[in-house]
């Protein structure tokens, strides 16, 4: 672990925390645990939470909340570091990094020369895709999905038309919603993977078709944090991307405008939808 820098000041080291066993805590990480004082955390509660079922004492650390909400806040930690200090930062669970709001720090401290070091742990992403069965090459993680209906089916809609397996995270409360939005837009063969509570006592794991979704539907707890994937086969994007664009080409003949024909045109030819309506518009 790098010591302070005299040209550049402290060092940010990003530490991943177990996403739900303890035992998965590395020796590295813990380490950087007990003797960081100075620590940036997702939600501060948490982070001395862990220090106490981990058996750490919290005796003379500072500890800052940095969330989405108020990513606005880094100059306090950017002062810790022009000050020599090593700043900790973690997560509730997992890296800080992947899905929560380490970025803007991270790149604020290289911009200021400040050093930059991680202490690899678990991941939710890597985790669900080992035990998902699903082709793991390529792969792409896209975070959580859309809260409104609309916008998650247009990411699904998206995704079905780029070959690899894609993962992403959602909440209990939209878990149903989604797999009925992506099951629905999906070919029947599309092979879906839906982890819950990885690493914890309750974990489970179930891999089906997306004609096979009424039939999971009833069996998963919906309770937990989930992880989806999905695989998206080079044989089936022609099929996903004709069934779509069928669609937009009946949508236009049930109500002719310029605008969608902007869209249909666009999604034929590769091109920005705004681009093709402004030159039909001209004609």
């Amino acid at each position: 672990m790098s010591q302070r820098n005299e040209s550049t000041g402290g060092c940010l080291i990003l530490v991943s925390t177990p996403i739900g066993n303890l035992e998965d805590l590395s020796p590295r990480a813990r380490l950087a645990l007990e003797t960081s004082k100075y620590v940036i955390a997702e939600d501060t509660r948490v982070y001395f939470d862990l220090l106490r079922l981990v058996n750490i004492s919290s005796e003379g650390v500072t500890a800052l909340a940095l969330h989405d909400h108020n990513q606005d806040q880094l100059q306090k930690p950017l002062q810790w570091l022009a000050d020599g200090h090593n700043v900790l930062m973690v997560s509730d669970a997992g890296s800080p990094l992947v899905s929560d709001p380490a970025y803007p720090l991270v790149k604020a401290a290289l911009e200021l020369g400040h050093q930059l070091e991680t202490c690899p742990g678990p991941s939710a992403v890597l985790v669900a895709l080992e035990l998902s069965g699903l082709p793991p090459h390529p792969f792409s993680f896209h975070g959580f999905l859309a809260r409104e209906s609309g916008k998650r089916k247009t990411q699904f809609e998206e995704l079905l038309t780029q070959s690899g397996t894609h993962i992403v995270f959602e909440a209990p409360h939209r878990i149903i919603d989604a797999l009925d939005e992506l099951s629905q837009l999906a070919p029947a063969n599309l092979e879906i993977a839906v982890a819950r509570e990885l690493t914890k006592k309750f974990q489970t794991i179930h891999r089906f078709k997306a004609s096979e979704w009424a039939q999971v539907k009833t069996d998963l707890m919906v309770k937990g944090e989930f992880v989806v994937l999905f695989h998206v086969g080079k044989n089936s994007l022609s099929s996903t991307s004709n069934r779509e664009l069928k669609e937009m080409a009946q949508k236009y003949l049930d109500k002719p405008s310029t605008k969608g024909s902007a869209k249909l045109i666009a999604k034929i030819l590769d091109l920005e939808t705004q681009e093709v309506y402004e030159r039909l518009s001209k004609k």
